[in-house]
């Protein structure tokens, strides 16, 4: 049995390149479709005026274009080559089909599909016609806030600081270069510039919301789709668990959950029931004006309870008038272990 207050001070982990590969190749791309939406937006605003020819902002927002298709071939390469999650070609190629975070990593084949489209009628222009053409590539500012929620909600890096600072500096070019681009000629149909431009305001406020209450909470890995035996290897699935007891006293399930380092290099463990799967729980060190590591149980995206708990051979706490008790085993990043109460949580 690995004791408690060890599982909550140490963690390692030791990723494979295509690991890196695949982050690595979904940033650049990030950055350089961004990048992509903010020179489109200045080609049509005529930015740079008479001392840049147009051609030259024409030929090198399409040079990016090509270059995020690409980086597109790489991320999607690297991540059916990586073992961790085992994705397939089907996976990439049909979406929400995947059993790794289905939704999220559904939403990232649909903006590869759709940056895929922009890229092939851009060389089929001359056949298909300027005005299909221009549909098509309208697509693009559909396919940038899929693929950021895509990173969000898949990505290992969103909670990191830097990672927070890239994603919230492409999102806000963005967001200005569509309403400069909405703003010029605002004369001409006003009520359908005026209704996209806030459309993709509150599209960025949504986006803001569902952020800080999703992917930047403790035990996102488990809420977002990710398979149990990934998140503890071995462990049977969900179907086939079965509880000690439950009823509307006390009861006791199995629990699988990960370590890893915040921001300032503090171990944290999130839990899930392997039953009663909207159950999770999050173990985070003591501050420097605490004692005792903190347990937090969530019912879904509610908070159940912050307590404080007594570390040794398994943690206790006491979450309202139920008494809990959390045994866990494994590591050094992926665990499991169990969960006995004297009561229901939440």
């Amino acid at each position: 049995m690995l004791r408690a207050h060890a599982v909550v001070a140490t963690a390692s982990a030791a990723p494979s390149p295509l690991w890196y590969a695949t982050r690595g190749a979904g940033l650049a791309l990030l950055l350089v479709l961004t990048a992509t939406i903010v020179l489109g937006a200045g080609t049509s605003l005529r930015i740079g005026g008479r001392s840049i020819p147009r051609f030259v902002t024409a030929l090198l927002h399409r040079n990016l274009g090509l270059l995020a298709v690409v980086l597109l071939a790489v991320h999607i390469v690297t991540t059916v080559l990586d073992p961790f999650a085992h994705i397939g070609v089907r996976d990439a190629l049909v979406p929400f089909s995947a059993s790794y975070r289905p939704l999220w990593l559904g939403m990232g084949t649909v903006a590869a599909e759709l940056l895929v489209a922009i890229a092939a009628t851009s060389l089929l222009r001359r056949w298909i016609g300027r005005r299909t053409w221009r549909l098509v590539h309208w697509t693009a500012y559909a396919s940038w806030p899929v693929a950021v929620v895509h990173g969000l909600g898949t990505g290992s890096d969103a909670q990191a600081p830097w990672m927070i600072g890239i994603t919230a500096s492409c999102v806000t070019a963005a967001l200005f270069a569509v309403l400069a681009r909405l703003c010029a000629g605002w004369r001409s149909r006003l009520p359908l510039r005026l209704v996209a431009g806030l459309t993709a305001t509150a599209s960025v406020a949504a986006l803001a919301v569902w952020t800080v209450n999703g992917p930047f909470r403790p035990g996102w890995a488990a809420v977002a789709g990710t398979p149990a035996k990934i998140l503890s290897p071995g462990l049977p699935p969900a179907s086939t668990a079965i509880p000690v007891h439950r009823g509307s006293g006390g009861f006791s399930d199995e629990l699988i959950g990960t370590m890893v380092r915040d921001a300032a290099g503090r171990t944290q463990v999130a839990l899930r029931d392997v039953v009663d799967p909207a159950l999770t729980l999050d173990v985070r060190p003591p501050t420097s004006a605490e004692t005792l590591p903190v347990v937090t149980v969530l019912r879904g995206t509610r908070t159940v309870c912050a307590v404080p708990a007594r570390a040794g051979a398994s943690l206790y706490a006491v979450c309202g008038t139920t008494r809990m008790t959390v045994a866990l085993s494994g590591g050094p990043t992926r665990i499991r272990g169990t969960l006995d109460t004297t009561g229901p949580l939440g």
